[in-house]
């Protein structure tokens, strides 16, 4: 439920019309989705062979660390902090607060006050408890579920439609490679989050089942939704009014059900929102507490409460620095310049996999199916993606990298602490 919650964001509600813009058949539209599913899937079973084997909290942290040396690890750590993670809570909590002023009117300051106010309610509420945490997390994510089958009864099951549109070739060109790459963002980014469940190793039950079960499903779930979804807005509306349309789920929702379709489809991305939120939040603390217990970051985020025995420090620094980008404005913008650093660390992640099969002190009690292929074409797929990212956005890239850089020094800072305060 972490992981669905997590994954089913607004993405999936704003991408279709970019799949169909880039593909001329509902059919290689929906394969879209369905190579982007199977590439997460790969990389989410590779990635768990690394987290059943050290299954402690901190995800890609830990496992960098132990293949490739700390700095590596503290440098995805350090960008989670600095952008990735902080920057992603920022971003999903103002869609939550926009699509509420659906409902209620909302002046843009009012929108960036009620998103701290959902970082910050969130946030407390993981400091509260992991099972407060969890028993929220799945509530939200069920209810997510539940209004997307909704949808996707309501356009298989009426008459606003129809199924010959899933075979209704609009337009007659040739797809080429780079149609064919442009078309995979927008799912991609629909399914980035599988790996959100590796930074809870530390407190899962028996890591070495769950977590390799958590990642199968999760993909296998979100695929599944994906999928029904994409073809709900293919048969309801048509290849050619998917690719004109900027919010394809409420002209949807409007052709199944009226004027009020737009209201369900700005319930449909509140609830997906709130999922993304509490997942982001619950999960991503759980790097900078594995950092600071290796003396990698601010020690005081090492704490867990005595209480409540949750990294609460961790927590409230996430927090604080995630409000910071509400009010900046500028998250949106850098996390586009990190979206080759995160396909980096998927790939370094790939690359661990290989290289943690020579260390004989290392238990392996889940190995990824497939093996050397499965990692191999994840590695591949996820170098093809960096580059891509890159050749399109150069600037946007360097700005990224530049971001990156600043792991350096701070490494430096902080590894000299740790240093000094070895007896």
């Amino acid at each position: 439920m972490l992981n669905v919650g997590v994954m089913v964001g607004s993405a999936v509600f704003l991408t279709a019309s970019d799949v169909a813009r880039a593909l001329p058949h509902p059919l290689l539209q929906l394969a879209a989705w369905l190579v982007a599913a199977l590439f997460s899937l790969a990389g989410a079973l590779t990635i768990a062979e690394l987290g059943a084997a050290l299954p402690d909290a901190g995800g890609l942290y830990v496992y960098l660390r132990r293949a490739f040396g700390p700095f590596w690890g503290f440098l995805y750590g350090w960008s989670l902090f600095a952008v990735i993670q902080t920057a992603a809570i920022a971003a999903v909590a103002v869609a939550f607060a926009s699509y509420c002023g659906h409902f209620v009117p909302l002046s843009p300051r009012s929108v960036q006050l009620l998103a701290t106010v959902a970082i910050v309610g969130f946030t407390c509420l993981n400091i509260l408890g992991v099972r407060e945490g969890v028993v929220t997390q799945n509530i939200v994510t069920f209810a997510k579920i539940a209004v997307v089958l909704g949808l996707v009864v309501l356009a298989f099951g009426g008459r606003a439609g129809s199924w010959t549109n899933l075979i209704a070739h609009t337009v007659d060109r040739p797809v080429g490679l780079v149609a064919v790459a442009a078309s995979l963002i927008g799912p991609l980014a629909a399914f980035d989050g599988w790996i959100t469940i590796s930074y809870m190793g530390g407190e899962v039950k028996r890591p070495e089942r769950t977590l390799p079960f958590a990642a199968f499903a999760s993909v296998a779930i979100v695929a599944a939704l994906y999928l029904a979804l994409n073809a709900s807005y293919l048969v309801v509306l048509g290849s050619s009014r998917v690719a004109d349309s900027p919010l394809v789920a409420s002209d949807t929702a409007r052709a199944l059900i009226g004027p009020r379709g737009a209201d369900l489809a700005a319930a449909m991305v509140v609830i997906a929102t709130m999922g993304g939120i509490h997942g982001n939040i619950l999960a991503g603390a759980r790097v900078l507490y594995a950092m600071a217990a290796e003396g990698l970051f601010f020690r005081p985020a090492a704490h867990v409460h005595p209480r409540f025995q949750t990294p609460a420090v961790a927590l409230a620094a996430q927090g604080v620095v995630s409000v910071a980008f509400v009010f900046t404005g500028r998250f949106d913008q850098l996390l586009t310049s990190f979206l080759f650093g995160s396909w980096l660390f998927y790939g370094l992640g790939g690359l661990a996999v290989f290289v943690l099969r020579r260390a004989p002190d290392l238990q392996r009690p889940y190995l990824v199916p497939g093996y050397p292929v499965v990692p191999a074409l994840f590695v591949a797929f996820a170098v093809l993606l960096l580059v891509g990212t890159i050749a399109a956005d150069p600037r946007d890239a360097a700005v990224g990298a530049g971001l990156l850089l600043t792991g350096v020094p701070a490494y430096l800072l902080f590894a000299s602490a740790a240093r000094r305060a070895v007896p």
